[in-house]
């Protein structure tokens, strides 16, 4: 059961796919630049991994994870337009204002409150997918969503890389941040909110009479999402998964300009060809994992588990390739590896997603999805940190492998969800007839 798509809707969801793409593409525009602003602020290659790397990227995520939860309780009580224009424009307006930082404290501190607009985003985002697409087609629609995150990734690591050299590290910043003002107008001004719940079989009979599933989140409600077996190892896997996407995304650019001797240009190529084969990867995940969902809810789980433990071995070969000359003719092995890695990985995120739409109700989806994204940005902000840490000890190449082995971990527990899932999902179409079945 679903009701008909109408225009308003699929602009909808294009505006949410759009402005997602330039949120994301905020979130990486310090790592193609990391030593050129270690210079600028006069700091040493130690300072650079730590307070760049690690320090910033640290407030970033965290900052950011833990203002998700507050936006994700408020999405499931009140207006999640409102909410996401609120948000676009508290996270745009320090993106825009980095450009323009003169102090490492600065920087700092506009990073970190950054933070808050892809933190907040996320569990509003999917709360609103989960209203607008059913649950043979979440996978996917999930996919379209991370498909427009993974490039607006690649575009800002694109538009600091080549543009950072030559113009400096600040404008990227600018020229990213501006667009989500214009997006956030037309938001505002021409998208109707889906009703909740419209989407799902079990109130069927609610919405054919004309009726509205109207059930604001409890404190009980709140609780019962970590009493969820689903739930719980979607948060730790979330935690080791995305460790090493945020240690990659802010060394691996320096890394292979100053430990592998190519050019700032070539490097940012390598780790732009990583973040095409995501988006690819990302994608093709989605669609895969609808298609086996539909023959079996135990697959999605057992293909994301699958393919989260096999991107470790190209991952591996990518760190530890070693060029005779760090020349153009030198790429192809990188590029290769990096292809890999990025496709390979990447065929989990939006079926993740997708198994916690469908095992909550759609008055808990903004709350479950910030606590998600919480556990996300644990991962990307405590990785960092902890890898340099690692980098001052074994020196970069070992803890960037050290990074790369939390995939197998991750893989683990979503190994073991291949059990949970099903029932839960049974679990929640069961609550939800109770819920909305006539006192």
């Amino acid at each position: 059961m679903h009701t008909k798509e109408t225009p308003k809707d699929r602009l909808a969801v294009w505006l949410l796919a759009v402005m997602a793409l330039f949120l994301f593409a905020d979130q990486n525009l310090l790592a193609p630049n990391l030593t050129a602003i270690a210079n600028d602020f006069g700091f040493d290659a130690l300072q650079r991994d730590v307070k760049l790397g690690g320090q910033i990227s640290l407030a970033f995520w965290i900052l950011g994870g833990i203002v998700s939860l507050s936006i994700g309780y408020l999405s499931d009580i009140s207006s999640r337009k409102k909410l996401f224009v609120l948000v676009i424009l508290v996270g745009e307006i320090p993106c825009l204002l980095t450009g323009f930082a003169q102090s490492y404290g600065q920087l700092f501190w506009l990073r970190a409150l950054t933070g808050i607009g892809i933190g907040g985003a996320l569990p509003l985002i999917f709360s609103l997918l989960g209203d607008y697409y059913p649950a043979n087609r979440r996978a996917a629609a999930s996919a379209y969503i991370g498909l427009a995150m993974a490039l607006g990734v690649a575009l800002g690591q694109l538009v600091a890389g080549f543009l950072g050299p030559s113009y400096g590290w600040r404008l990227p910043f600018i020229l990213v941040a501006i667009p989500n003002f214009v997006l956030a107008l037309i938001f505002w001004k021409w998208v109707k909110e889906p009703r909740r719940g419209q989407t799902e079989d079990s109130l069927r009979w609610l919405i054919d009479q004309g009726l509205v599933y109207d059930r604001k989140i409890t404190w009980q409600d709140y609780r019962r999402l970590f009493t969820i077996d689903t739930n719980r190892l979607a948060f730790v896997q979330a935690i080791f998964g995305t460790v090493p996407w945020g240690v990659f995304f802010i060394y691996l650019n320096d890394f292979y300009a100053q430990e592998k001797g190519f050019s700032v240009e070539m490097a940012t190529l390598i780790v732009m060809f990583i973040g095409l084969a995501a988006i690819i990867g990302g994608l093709a995940g989605g669609l895969i994992g609808n298609a086996l969902y539909n023959r079996k809810a135990r697959n999605l789980p057992l293909f994301c588990a699958v393919a989260s433990m096999a991107g470790v071995i190209p991952t591996l070969l990518l760190i530890n390739y070693q060029p005779v000359e760090p020349e153009s003719s030198a790429m192809a092995l990188p590029l290769v590896f990096g292809f890999l890695s990025g496709f390979t990985v990447a065929l989990t995120g939006p079926n993740v997603r997708a198994i916690l739409l469908n095992v909550n109700t759609p008055e808990t989806r903004g709350s479950i999805f910030s606590l998600f994204n919480l556990s996300d940005d644990l991962g990307k902000g405590l990785g960092p940190a902890l890898i340099s840490v690692f980098i001052v000890i074994f020196g970069r190449t070992m803890a960037l492998n050290i990074a790369t082995l939390f995939w197998l971990i991750c893989g683990l527990f979503l190994l073991w969800m291949v059990r949970t899932f099903p029932k839960d999902e049974q679990r929640m179409q069961a609550r939800l007839a109770q819920l909305a079945r006539p006192q």
